[in-house]
């Protein structure tokens, strides 16, 4: 009883602020509506805030406090994760007012809702090329400011989720055994990434996959493709000498590679004397 008595006093409680607030959006004054905003958004009641502060917007425009209202606004968004809409007023901020003191903050923070928008590297990475291009933007703008750490944080984790893109589509080409794609994949993600994580095992997998793709290739054209997996094992060695976590794999590779390349080799000067000798025939 005491238990459902509770209940009863806290939905009492309940009802009357949400009749309250319902009263102040339809009835209150200006200044009414701008002391509840103010208290809902500094208790962190961005749900209650936002209304408030949107219509705000409107009777403040021309107004000194239209600047601090509407960083409020965009705070409020982002606090409820609203990162698109968050943004878009944060950058609306930053061209309208200025020369306003938080112009700074409100760049940062548009650069901060373009970080929260990227996706998780298994999906779609557009978002994250984009708020890496508005992050180097606020960097180049404001070189000593005093989010210089946040910043390259969060271009660091930006740029781990294209790493990890870029390694698991690769991988993902090698292990279906589509080595000729695993090739290309894999030497595109060393050119464009090449403070890459996994470039040791990226550089080795390019050679392997070139070794196997010529294995796996028709008489006619494995002794150039020998030759193409020849110079991956090479560039491999120049990279990483003796220091690579893959000499040992490597180096088993490429002495298939020499033998097999020398077997292919006898079948060629075989097939061309057995095409010559039928010429001869004719």
């Amino acid at each position: 009883m005491r238990y459902l008595s509770l209940i009863l006093a806290i939905s009492i409680v309940t009802l009357a602020g949400c009749n309250q607030y319902a009263r102040l959006l339809k009835k209150g004054t200006v200044e009414e509506k701008y002391a509840a905003a103010v208290k809902y958004y500094n208790k962190k009641d961005y749900v209650r805030a936002t209304p408030l502060l949107e219509e705000l917007l409107g009777n403040f425009k021309m107004k000194k406090e239209a600047p601090e209202i509407y960083m409020m606004y965009s705070y409020s968004h982002f606090y409820q994760r609203e990162y698109t809409l968050a943004g878009y007023h944060f950058k609306n901020f930053v061209e309208t007012y200025i020369y306003s003191p938080r112009k700074e903050e409100a760049a940062f923070m548009y650069s901060s809702c373009e970080f929260n928008k990227s996706m998780p590297y298994d999906l779609d990475q557009s978002n994250t090329k984009s708020a890496i291009s508005t992050i180097q933007v606020f960097i180049n703008q404001y070189p000593e400011s005093k989010y210089m750490d946040n910043c390259n944080l969060m271009m660091d984790r930006l740029r781990g989720r294209l790493h990890k893109k870029a390694y698991e589509t690769a991988l993902l080409y090698y292990h279906i055994e589509d080595y000729k794609a695993a090739m290309v994949a894999l030497t595109v993600a060393v050119s464009d990434f090449p403070d890459i994580p996994w470039k040791d095992e990226m550089t080795f997998l390019t050679f392997k996959s070139a070794y196997l793709y010529a294995k796996k290739s028709v008489t006619s054209v494995q002794k150039e493709r020998y030759l193409n997996a020849e110079m991956f094992y090479k560039e491999y060695m120049d990279e990483f000498g003796r220091g690579g976590a893959y000499i040992e794999d490597a180096e088993k590779y490429y002495k298939k590679l020499l033998s097999e390349k020398s077997e292919v080799e006898s079948k060629l000067i075989a097939i061309k004397q057995e095409a010559a000798k039928n010429n001869e025939n004719k």
